[in-house]
Formats: structure tokens, C-alpha cells, sequence
């Protein structure tokens, strides 16, 4: 005996997505079971199930299928090759019984007149099939054969594929401080529909064996406002973070949904330049701390940050760049890369290279011009290869690594100013003689 349990039997239902294109499933139904069922078509699942992650409570299941077999005229023709169908003149209304013989790859049949045994090919007549024959299914289903059950409800867990979520920020840059809005972005291709669901969200990189499908994500345009606090939960969920919604949702198939995950006001950046030797530009460079003490100190899922400064003319919110995070701990700090800065330029060379008692010294010279009305804090990374020592410098600097050496300089307005360091490299090679 076999029983069907569709959606609308579904008691709860919950939704975990992660950001690599999957999520979990997790749902209660009442079935109702009497001990004389030997099979449950539980239909309305994911399409992009993934089969061998399916837990099931409440059944005794022996044997489960995954069917997909779905109707479409080819394949409901197939299920009736030597059975009785009808050709119906469109006309007259008038009908035959006819035995259908073939179905060719085009979807043209062959068809014998039961009567008179003429043989009917490719005919414009209306075909008409007595019933949905057993097999067949309109939705895709896990079919199981069970043992004996009395189970007022199961409970069925598993993966899909064609979920996937992704942050997406928007700031609004302001003199001295800034505001900062994001948004979780939901996206549903399993091939089903989850009517008020709970919906779990997990930041962070979850190990899968296999390459899974990438879904992107179209990006929109948020406000940064006063609003209510974000209706979600936010939480550490073993290694990752887990944002719970406040309320259930329903998240329909091929649809994407917008959930407001973070509301920062009034938060401290700071901005400045950082030459880039291989492209000759000066970066523009936004840095703010993730700190709880400046407004922020959250948890920030990897996504994409776009900067918006408002036009003083109109007090329209223009758009002046953009860059993407990686996922980022309370108490880090951000630094974003937003665009060439058109106003600042600067000329690095080799002035002076020389050998003197085995030490092998550089002279490098940055010039660097300010063309903008107010002072510009420039950066700027210097690579040494090798055993070295700092001759001198016209300016101080960190030491950023073994190779590395890091400047800071404020450029006047419309001005300019020179940068020179020397420094030694040892080429001297010690030679260890053993006795």
C-alpha cells in the first residue's frame, strides 16, 4: 500500500545555508502511518538533493529511490507504447480507440486503429490518454519501502546544493566617521519552495569533499540609516558563526531575499595613500577598526564593501568604490582598497648603486606630489633582499619584516617632497675550513 506526503503536510521545517553553495534541510511532517503501508512517497524535496546525506527518524525504511522522474509528453507516451489510447478528430469530437505501437525521438507516434487495424502515423488528431499511469510523478520525491511503521510524524534531514548566502556592505563615508549597513543575501535554486521556515545562516569555510556549484549573487544598492537593531541572532557556532533569523521565512524557489544582519553609526576611519610600484598609481586606502569600543566589534562575514560619499551640492549618496573582505573577527581591523587616487603621483628610481668592501649599497629616491587642496598621508613599502643594514634616510620608517622597511609621510597641499634611503647589502661569503 502506498501513501504520498506532500509539503502541505509539513509540521516545522528549517533551512541551514553556508556560504559554498549548499545547505541543510531539516523537516517534520505528519504522516500518520497504520502498519499497512509498504511504501511513503515523500515528494516536494530539493531537486539538487544530495541523496547520500539523508537522515531519517520515525520509519523503518528498507529501500529508498530518489525519483525524478517528472512528466513531459515524451516520456507519458512511453508509459503507454501497446496500450489503449484515443485519437480524438478536433473537429468532429469523435473518437478512436487506437493501440499505440511507437514513440520516435521526435515525439511522433504510430498508432493502430483497434477496429480496422489501419496503421495511423504522425496524425493531427488530439491524443488522448485514459490515466495517470503508476511510476509517474509530477514533482520530484524520495520513495521508500518501509517496514512496519505507526509514526504520527517523521523527521527527514539532508544537503542540497543551490542555496548559498553572501554579505554585502554598504558605507557611507562622512568627515571624520562612518556608517555602515549589511545585509545577508539569500539565494534558493534547489528546485523547492520552503514555506516559514527557520533559516540558519553559517559564516565561515566549511570543508567539502567535492568542487561545489558557485552561485553569484546579483549586488543591489542599501542605504545607510538609522533602523532597528538587525532582526537576526548572531552567535559562535563551533569554529564558524551563526546567524539566526528572528522570525520564520518563506524562501521560494529561484528567489533571493535580503536580510539586515549589522547597523553600525558614527564609526572612526582613517584614510590615506599607498603607492603601488607595479601599477605607478597611489591606492586609496579606508581603514576602521572592528571594535566594540568604536562601534562595531562584530563578526564580519566575507563579502563585498561599496563606499558612498554624499554630493554636498545636492546631498545625493555618489558612488567612490569598492572592495571585498575575507571573513573578519571582532577586534581586527578593516583596510580597504577603493580606487587610484587622480591627485596624488609620485616617481620611484634607482639613483645609486656601488661595491665597497664586500657591501653592495642602494640609493633609492620617491618623489612624490600632492596635487590636492589639503595634506595627503601617504604610504609606501620598500622591498631589501638579503643581509642589510640602513645606511640612512631622509625620513623615518618601520620595519615591517626582515625584508621589508614601511614609510609614512604627510605631503603638503600642491606640494611635493623626496623620500631617499641608502642602504648595505653583505655579499661577503665566510668559509668554514674543516681540519
Amino acid at each position: 500500500m502506498k501513501k504520498i506526503t506532500t509539503a502541505a503536510d509539513t509540521k516545522e521545517i528549517s533551512l541551514t545555508i553556508y556560504n559554498g553553495g549548499f545547505g541543510a534541510v531539516k523537516e517534520t511532517r505528519t504522516v500518520n502511518l497504520t502498519c499497512k503501508e509498504t511504501e511513503l512517497v515523500f515528494a516536494d524535496v530539493a531537486q539538487k538533493i544530495e541523496t547520500d546525506s539523508l537522515l531519517v527518524e520515525g520509519l523503518n525504511v528498507l529501500e529508498f529511490n530518489y525519483d525524478y522522474d517528472l512528466v513531459d509528453r515524451k516520456k507519458l507516451l512511453n508509459k503507454y507504447i501497446d496500450k489503449e489510447v484515443f485519437l480524438k478528430d478536433r473537429e468532429t469530437g469523435e473518437r478512436k480507440s487506437c493501440r499505440l505501437l511507437s514513440v520516435e525521438p521526435s515525439g511522433r507516434c504510430v498508432l493502430e486503429d483497434n477496429s480496422t487495424k489501419e496503421i495511423y502515423i504522425d496524425t493531427q488528431a488530439e491524443i488522448i490518454l485514459p490515466s495517470l499511469p503508476s511510476g509517474l510523478i509530477v514533482k520530484p520525491a524520495l520513495v521508500w519501502k518501509i517496514g512496519k511503521s505507526t509514526s504520527g510524524d517523521v523527521k527527514v534531514s539532508y544537503l542540497s546544493k543551490g542555496f548559498n548566502w553572501s554579505a554585502n556592505y554598504v558605507v557611507e563615508i562622512l568627515e571624520k566617521t562612518l556608517n555602515i549597513a549589511g545585509w545577508a543575501e539569500i539565494e534558493n535554486q534547489s528546485g523547492a519552495t520552503f514555506e516559514n521556515a527557520k533559516i540558519k545562516l553559517i559564516a565561515g569555510d566549511v570543508n567539502r569533499v567535492e568542487d561545489d556549484d558557485k552561485y553569484v549573487l546579483s549586488k543591489r544598492v542599501y542605504l545607510c540609516e538609522e533602523s532597528e537593531a538587525p532582526k537576526v541572532e548572531e552567535k559562535a557556532f563551533f569554529d564558524y558563526h551563526m546567524y539566526t533569523l528572528a522570525s520564520p521565512s518563506t524562501l521560494k524557489n529561484n528567489q533571493t531575499k535580503q536580510i539586515n544582519i549589522l547597523n553600525g553609526l558614527g564609526i572612526p576611519y582613517k584614510k590615506y595613500y599607498k603607492l603601488d610600484r607595479k601599477s605607478k598609481k597611489a591606492n586609496v586606502i579606508i581603514e576602521f577598526s572592528n571594535k566594540k569600543e568604536c562601534g562595531l566589534g562584530r563578526p564580519l562575514p566575507k563579502g563585498i564593501i561599496k563606499l558612498y560619499k554624499a554630493d554636498e551640492a545636492d546631498n545625493s549618496l555618489e558612488f567612490i568604490g569598492e572592495d571585498r573582505i575575507e571573513h573578519t573577527p571582532k577586534d581586527e581591523d578593516i583596510i580597504l582598497n577603493i580606487g587610484n587616487a587622480f591627485d596624488i603621483s609620485f616617481i620611484s628610481k634607482e639613483i645609486e648603486r656601488k661595491k665597497i668592501n664586500g657591501f653592495e649599497h642602494f640609493k633609492y629616491q620617491y618623489i612624490i606630489k600632492n596635487h590636492k587642496t589639503e595634506t595627503a598621508e601617504v604610504h609606501f613599502e620598500h622591498y631589501i633582499w638579503g643581509i642589510w643594514e640602513m645606511v640612512k634616510t631622509t625620513h623615518d620608517y618601520s620595519k615591517k619584516s626582515s625584508n621589508i622597511v614601511e614609510f609614512t609621510v604627510n605631503v603638503p597641499a600642491d606640494n611635493e617632497i623626496t623620500v631617499e634611503l641608502e642602504y648595505k647589502v653583505d655579499h661577503r661569503k665566510e668559509f668554514i675550513v674543516k681540519s
